[in-house]
Formats: C-alpha cells, structure tokens, sequence
C-alpha cells in the first residue's frame, strides 16, 4: 500500500510517500482501506518530536480516518466486510476504573493512533474491532470525516459544560477545526455564540456559521472585548482549545456558577489562575481530551437529522500530506483540512 511515512522527526519535508507491507489482521482485528483521513495538529506535535509519545521509526501519522473493512480477525464479530466505518482513535485497555465506569475517554492506559500505533495518512489501516463507529449510509466519506470535530466540541459543550439554549459562551481560536466546529454546536443548541480569532476574515466566515459576535484578539484584548460584550452579566460558558493567555481572560470574564472546558494547550501550557477568585465564585474549569465512541456515533447520526456540517477548508490528495501540514503550521485556514485517500 501507499503510506505517508514519518523515518525520524522534524519538519514537513522529513514524511515521505512510498510503499510499504499492507497490514494483515491480528485475530481481534480489522483491516480497514481508508477513503478519507484528516489532519490534527497532534500531527504536528508527533512529527516534531513534542507530543510525549512513544513512536517508534518508521511511522505512520494520522488518528482519524473512514472507509470500508476489507479483512476482520479470526476473533471479529459484528463487523463485516464491506461495512462503511470511521475509526475510533483511542485504544483503551477495557479494565481501568475509567473503562469500567463506561468512560472510554478517561482510560489511564489510552494509545492513540498514530501516535503509539500506525495511523490513518495511509491507504489501508488496521485498528482494534472495538476502534470501529458504524456509518450511516446518508452520510458521505468526505462529510463524516469532516464531522468529526463535533464530536469534540459536543463532548466538552454538551457532556461536560451542559450549555443550554440562550446562555453566552465564548469560543477561542474559533478559525481552526475545532473551534468552528464549537461555533456549530453551540448555535445549534440555541446558545448565545462569541467567536473569537486574530482574524476578521475569519470572523466574518464564524458570522455566517451562527456566531452572534465575532472578536478579533488580534486588534482588541480579549478581555476587553468580552467585557464590552457581556457588561455585568459576563459568560456563562468558555470552549477554548489553546490555554494559554486567552484562557485566562475567559475564565476571568465567567459568572458566578460559571464553566471552562479546554481542548487543547498550543497557546500556553502553564496558566496563572487566581483560586480565591474561582472558589469564591464557583467557577470550574474542566479538561476535555477525548470523545467516546457513543458521542461519535450520536454526531454522524444528527449530522443526517439536523446538525450543520462544520467548515472544510481544503482537501489534499495523501501524497501532499506535507503540504497539508505546512497550511496547518502556517494557521491561515478555516475549518478542517482532510486528505483524500480513495
């Protein structure tokens, strides 16, 4: 098979595209040929050498990809040949208090693909039977592959923040995968939407995907333009997904009562919180790395009821994966970017 291939650590140029042995199904496996994957800036942070993982040479990128099974395990069932998937990214060990609880997403032995496993910048992958999500027929490659993002912005909007229709939140770093696939969510629950960027281009494009106030912390101190927007009553909700000095300046516009939920940490690992300040007003701050499987299921289900499809900013053939890569680390796009691999 064709194979995006990471043989050390370093920038875009080091992934080369070449053949490399078709993967052949352990018993409790399942063999996947992928029409679609997509980019995350985890990508980024593995290829560079940064994300803490162990990785072994040579290696494939990629946690996230669709397509048809092709070959199950002897020990398989359920699944069948022919069957539209999508992968689940984590591999859990089943038997931590996390799994136990039902909680696949808080697994205290998680791998991830394309960080400890080969992953999905390839044509065929091969994955845990217990990695698979059922695709609806209505839904195509291309969008379910796109889709994934809301299931991110769901579990941190919907299972942990319980945002509910008219309450004010703050989406940071609204441009990017992520966040405008927050922006989608948010709107489609009926909550008050506050997308904030270094852009206006990108603002103008959060407008027509439901946000009813843009800010561009480029130009304007998010504090500031928060505090412009909200007056006393301040935000009700933050979805950020970079930390860092933006994080802080949401937390510190909350209510009393009122709820972060943070994604990522690109924008600053280590942020100063006044705790008297959170105590006092009841304010909490929740992380949230992962989705479940049953939230990505419900996702690709209301994507064929009445959920928006999230913004796509471009799709790249799997050989220019690297030029795929340099877009993201350049951070002028919007929405997600996917590889085209069928």
């Amino acid at each position: 098979m064709k194979a995006v291939v990471l043989d050390r650590f370093g920038g875009p140029d080091v992934l080369t595209y070449r053949d490399v042995a078709d993967p052949e199904p352990d018993p409790g496996d399942v063999v996947i040929r992928l029409d679609h994957a997509a980019l995350n800036h985890l990508d980024l942070d593995i290829r560079n050498g940064h994300s803490g993982m162990t990785v072994t040479f040579p290696h494939v990128l990629g946690t996230e990809g669709v397509g048809d099974i092709i070959a199950l395990g002897a020990d398989v069932e359920g699944w069948e040949v022919g069957q539209r998937v999508g992968t689940f990214a984590f591999r859990t060990c089943g038997d931590c208090p996390g799994c136990r609880a039902g909680r696949e997403n808080m697994c205290a032995r998680v791998t991830t693909l394309g960080g400890q496993h080969w992953g999905a910048y390839a044509e065929l992958i091969r994955v845990r039977e217990n990695q698979l999500v059922a695709l609806p027929d209505a839904l195509s490659y291309a969008d379910a592959m796109a889709a994934y993002k809301l299931a991110t912005a769901w579990e941190g909007l919907v299972e942990t923040a319980a945002l509910s229709k008219g309450e004010k939140v703050l989406v940071t770093g609204a441009g990017g995968g992520v966040g405008s696939a927050a922006v989608v969510v948010a709107h489609h629950l009926g909550a008050h939407v506050i997308a904030a960027t270094g852009s206006d281009d990108k603002n103008e494009k959060l407008r027509d995907l439901g946000a009813h106030e843009v800010i561009n912390y480029a130009t304007e101190p998010l504090a500031d333009a928060v505090a412009r927007l909200t007056g006393d009553d301040g935000l009700d909700a933050v979805f950020d997904v970079a930390s860092g000095p933006n994080l802080v300046a949401g937390v510190r516009a909350l209510r009393w009562g009122g709820r972060a939920v943070v994604v990522g940490a690109h924008g600053g690992e280590r942020i100063e919180v006044d705790m008297v300040d959170l105590f006092r007003r009841h304010v909490a701050i929740h992380g949230c790395g992962r989705y479940t499987r049953a939230i990505l299921e419900s996702v690709f289900r209301m994507r064929c009821d009445d959920l928006p499809k999230p913004p796509v900013h471009e799709t790249f053939p799997l050989a220019e994966a690297a030029a795929a890569q340099r877009v993201m680390e350049g951070r002028k796009f919007f929405g997600r970017l996917l590889l085209n691999i069928g």
